[in-house]
């Protein structure tokens, strides 16, 4: 609980940092509700995204934060950097798609779909068929006006 709500004040400095300095990209569109983003996380250590169940475990030992989540697939025949990642789907996602414990969903749940220009650049994109898509926040042309 002290976690969630420490998680829960984290997201509110990044939401102010985010509104006082803005980037290129920005996010549009609106949740559909279909869940998927909910059934198709990829995890990341400093080696790269998890690719065996042993990280995994040894994630969960260390974060019990992860223990809301299992696993639900692998990824095959998509962009090099992320064939062979483990997906992951949070165990409190319900069958209408609705969030179990909504007010006190992980800080990456409340974000998503944030990424940084970076993570663009290389061509992250929201999940297929999601609301959600970047759009540039200032097009070129108005540069020049």
């Amino acid at each position: 609980m002290l976690n969630d709500l420490k998680m829960f004040f984290e997201d509110i400095i990044f939401d102010l940092k985010t509104k006082l300095f803005s980037s290129k990209y920005i996010l549009k569109g609106k949740c559909k509700r279909c869940g998927a983003c909910c059934r198709n996380i990829l995890f990341s250590t400093e080696e790269g995204y998890v690719k065996s169940k042993e990280v995994f475990l040894k994630m969960q030992k260390k974060h019990p934060y992860y223990r809301r989540f299992k696993i639900s697939g692998i990824v095959e025949n998509k962009k090099d950097f992320q064939n062979g990642a483990l997906t992951f789907q949070c165990k409190f996602i319900s069958k209408n798609n609705n969030c179990l414990i909504y007010p006190f969903r992980p800080s990456f749940c409340r974000k998503y779909p944030n990424a940084s220009n970076e993570l663009i650049y290389q061509g992250i994109e929201t999940l297929d068929g999601c609301g959600y898509y970047f759009d540039i926040d200032k097009k070129f042309e108005s540069y020049l006006k």
